[in-house]
């Protein structure tokens, strides 16, 4: 610590015999302190202490009126608790029990006199060290709470945003979900008419052309009532409002019902369908409903992509009480954007996976997430894709 800051130190001397004051006076302005203040008169004490400030007070102990076990009483109750006011006791009286009676009473020192002028000296530059010491540390910890109160009013603040914003996410999806499940119902309900009178119009039509038109018209609107049926699953998948029912299922049965409707496109291509079931064990456990959309929706693209007279392979493999589902096809595989983020809906391009603006693998998504199960995607080695889909076997809980 600089010397020229100690000097600068205010001290309070306090002794009823003005000569000792003298003395006192000169030797600190010989050590260099220069705003001294002093007084015979201990009742006073208190009062210039008030308007002085003392960095340090010099207090005898022997004197009329008020002693000084009797000043550092007073000063007791002006001095803050957390404030480092030092006191040290002069005085004739070396009794142990007048040193314990005023080291307990508030003295931080104590010196007998006659004193020593270089020990006096050095007793009080400790003391007014330690007392600036205490000052640095006090102004640094009210800085510090001034900056905790700055950043705890900023977080308030950005954290009332996040509130703000969060409540206007949850009305947009709230919106949005509405908007699916209308958009999902009210489109359903034209559809069927639609697809109704076009099975029927196939009948009737003899005209070729007139009957390409209508199985345009039949496809669009299947593949539009597809649509309608997934965003509307998904919505309910992510609002949590489909009620799962978890059985004990027969994964060979998945695979059969899949193949089934599709039957006349697997043999116009020539698609031999290969199943390699690599466990004693045919079950796993989940809701039978979405399970099957999960293998009809994969296999069916795995066919639709294949090569013709190629073959799609369906991989079953049961290990630590899980359930390993993998569908293997030779096509073109996935397009490395896609590899990325398999799981964004609403492509504007041509995926693997389906040419239902990507709602395939992202319904595919929440299904494995509500069995507590997993689906990776990937391309092969030398051609072609894999999907394997992880269902949790023994003791499933719906995440619902």
């Amino acid at each position: 610590m600089e010397e020229t800051v100690l000097k600068e130190a205010r001290i309070l001397i306090v002794d009823d015999k003005v000569s000792n004051i003298e003395v006192l006076c000169e030797l600190l302005e010989l050590a260099g302190y220069s705003n001294l203040q002093s007084t015979t008169d201990s009742r006073v004490v208190v009062d210039i202490v008030h308007s002085f400030h003392p960095d340090l007070i010099l207090l005898d102990l022997m004197m009329p009126h008020l002693d000084g076990f009797e000043v550092m009483d007073q000063l007791k109750e002006v001095i803050p608790v957390d404030s480092f006011l030092p006191i040290l006791v002069l005085t004739a009286d070396i009794t142990i029990e007048a040193r314990h009676r005023a080291l307990n009473g508030g003295a931080k020192d104590f010196l007998s006199k006659p004193f020593n002028m270089l020990e006096i000296q050095a007793r009080i530059k400790n003391l007014l060290e330690t007392r600036y010491l205490h000052l640095l540390l006090k102004d640094q910890n009210l800085i510090l709470e001034e900056k905790v109160r700055e950043r705890t009013y900023e977080l308030e603040k950005a954290y009332h945003k996040i509130e703000l914003a969060n409540k206007e996410l949850s009305t947009l999806d709230e919106a949005k979900t509405g908007f699916l499940n209308l958009i999902s119902h009210e489109l359903r309900t034209p559809l069927n008419g639609i697809l109704g009178f076009t099975g029927i119009l196939k009948d009737l039509v003899n005209s070729p052309e007139v009957l390409e038109c209508i199985n345009f018209v039949d496809m669009s609107a299947k593949r539009l009532e597809k649509f309608s049926y997934q965003a509307l699953l998904i919505t309910k998948l992510r609002t949590g409002k489909y009620k799962i029912v978890a059985e004990k299922l027969n994964v060979i049965d998945f695979y059969n019902n899949a193949i089934l409707p599709i039957q006349e496109i697997i043999i116009a291509k020539g698609i031999n369908m290969r199943l390699q079931n690599n466990s004693d064990s045919d079950f796993l456990i989940g809701d039978r409903e979405l399970i099957q959309i999960c293998f009809d929706r994969l296999i069916e693209n795995s066919v639709k992509y294949s090569p013709r007279e190629d073959v799609v392979t369906l991989n079953v493999n049961f290990m630590n009480n899980a359930v390993l589902c993998e569908f293997i096809d030779n096509g073109p595989g996935f397009a490395q954007d896609i590899l990325a983020n398999p799981f964004r809906p609403f492509s504007n391009y041509l995926e693997h996976i389906d040419q239902n603006t990507g709602l395939n693998l992202l319904l595919i998504k929440y299904i494995m997430d509500i069995h507590n199960g997993k689906i990776e995607i990937f391309n092969n080695l030398n051609k072609g894709a894999t999907v394997r889909l992880t269902f949790g076997n023994q003791n499933f809980v719906p995440n619902i």
